[in-house]
């Protein structure tokens, strides 16, 4: 029995100089790495992974689920990708240019062949992309590409973008998952791909039956040709942790994840499994609609923010594991400011009871919170709320669902409030612009602040990465106080596998893609 542990200062080791140049597109004239295709063995063994959850759809372009992303990660490439130290790689693009600080141009590698045989080429970048940012294609992630102003093909291997102003972000946001190339045939026969995958990834989809098992295959005409080395992967849909936790213990199952830290003790006590802990760029949240009543107040929610003792629920929820955040997760290293600098996160029972006051509220409110049990965590942040806001007089009535209702009800906006967790990606832009903007495609808090705003949009436009630094801490602290949401704490994950396997080595930017470098018993 083994842990091992991924940290903050694994993760933003060299993050400062990667998020502050290279992340930001601020690369040199050209980058690009060179990699020898030195043919390898055909890959074998087979991988048995316990999946918490069934995929709520596998459509890059749609999908905003963990689960989601957790299966089409194998399958799906983008342009570009990032390391563990947030330094970006080649991904579908062997390079990439900036010849001024409006124009970016892709070299994409040769010889990169779709799942269904045909050659990818420069225009399927276009069509993906353009694809997200059309409003016909209702993308959650549309204005994560609304900076673009035209991408052009000059030929099969060149793309061209160009912006109306500087975009720091871009190379963070072409990594994304939801940024993948796909084949425009396979979307038009059925107007989309949530049921099907086909990508230039290093497995293909073989078989999938919905709520049981999902089958990947080695792609045997993958780019690089040592890869990859498992010659199949198969998902079992465990959504009963402690039905996970046996399955690994008795070998029935050789990855699995686990959440509950009991879990994670007794796997990690167990003959012939390891365990990794590894921090993520993810946060729990409590998020509230602003919208409706009384979250359209923003005493209500100043009032909140005081009643929360969030360390009190990192170490009863999560045993100490963890961190208080704000906005902006401390796993991205000098992009987020301390929490303990962030308006109304000390706990203050009388200035919050003070402000429900002033608001009308002086003997408190009832308030509903929608969580998923799928997620153990999620009810266990909830029932610490429901107990500390008690302590002002709210009254929490805990509505738990179904998680593939919870994503319908997150999307239509149907909700007093709920628990969840939202990624920060790898850029402050990815962690802000899409859900507290405006006009962000995720801002299912319905939150709209002029200056909130202008700094977001500022941070897009803006290359210098102290400047930029600047722009994010200013924003951190207006979101934080206008309180669209309880930011609680950084989520932790928790994989347990067999002593066999070999070379599963996730980290927090791209948790997944080591999958094509894992082995199943010297395989």
């Amino acid at each position: 029995m083994t842990h091992h542990s991924y940290t903050r200062r694994d993760v933003v080791k060299g993050a400062g100089a990667g998020v502050a140049t290279a992340a930001l597109g601020i690369t040199p004239a050209r980058h690009a790495v060179a990699q020898d295709a030195t043919p390898a063995a055909a890959p074998t063994g087979e991988l048995v992974i316990g999946k918490a959850q069934e995929a709520v759809g596998f459509d890059p372009a749609l999908v905003t689920a963990a689960s989601s992303f957790q299966a089409i990660a194998p399958v799906y490439e983008q342009l570009v990708r990032f390391d563990a130290e947030n330094q970006p790689l080649p991904g579908l693009a062997e390079s990439w240019e900036t010849p001024d600080d409006t124009t970016f141009v892709f070299t994409l590698r040769p010889g990169v062949t779709f799942h269904n045989g045909r050659a990818m080429t420069a225009e399927d970048v276009k069509y993906s992309l353009e694809r997200i940012a059309d409003p016909a294609t209702a993308s959650p992630w549309a204005s994560q590409l609304e900076p673009i102003e035209a991408i052009e093909t000059p030929d099969e291997r060149t793309v061209r973008m160009t912006f109306s102003q500087p975009y720091g972000p871009l190379l963070a946001t072409l990594s994304s998952p939801w940024a993948a190339i796909v084949p425009r045939e396979e979307v038009e026969k059925t107007g989309d791909l949530q049921a099907t995958m086909v990508g230039t990834g290093a497995f293909r989809l073989t078989e999938h039956v919905a709520d049981t098992r999902t089958v990947m295959t080695a792609n045997e005409d993958y780019w690089d040709q040592a890869l990859p080395m498992l010659g199949q992967i198969t998902w079992n849909i465990l959504p009963d942790e402690s039905a996970r936790l046996a399955a690994i213990r008795t070998g029935e199952i050789g990855l699995t994840t686990l959440a509950d830290a009991a879990s994670v003790d007794l796997a990690g006590q167990s003959d012939g499994v390891e365990v990794i802990n590894q921090e993520t760029t993810d946060y729990y949240l409590l998020g509230l609609n602003t919208l409706q009543a009384p979250f359209d107040n923003i005493a209500v929610r100043q009032a909140i923010s005081l009643a929360v003792d969030r360390q009190a629920i990192v170490d009863t929820a999560f045993f100490g594991n963890g961190s208080v955040t704000g906005p902006i997760v401390p796993t991205l290293g000098e992009w987020a400011a301390p929490a303990d600098q962030l308006p109304l996160y000390g706990r203050d029972l009388d200035r919050a009871r003070q402000l429900l006051t002033e608001a009308g509220f002086a003997d408190g409110f009832s308030m509903s919170i929608v969580a998923s049990p799928l997620y153990p965590e999620f009810i266990n942040i909830s029932l610490i709320l429901q107990q500390q806001l008690q302590d002002v007089g709210i009254q929490v009535e805990i509505d738990q669902v179904e998680f593939g209702t919870f994503v319908e009800r997150w999307r239509a906006r149907d909700f007093q409030s709920f628990v969840s967790f939202n990624g920060s990606g790898n850029d402050p832009d990815r962690a802000l612009y899409p859900a507290f903007h405006t006009g962000g495609s995720v801002n299912a808090f319905q939150f709209s602040d002029p200056e909130v705003d202008t700094l977001l949009e500022q941070g897009r436009t803006t290359v210098d990465a102290a400047q930029r630094q600047e722009i994010y801490r200013q924003a951190e602290q207006l979101i934080a106080e206008a309180v669209p949401a309880i930011f609680v704490s950084t989520r932790l994950s928790y994989f347990a596998h067999r002593e066999d396997v070999d070379g599963f080595a996730p980290n927090p930017i791209d948790t997944w893609e080591t999958l094509k470098r894992t082995t199943v018993g010297g395989s």
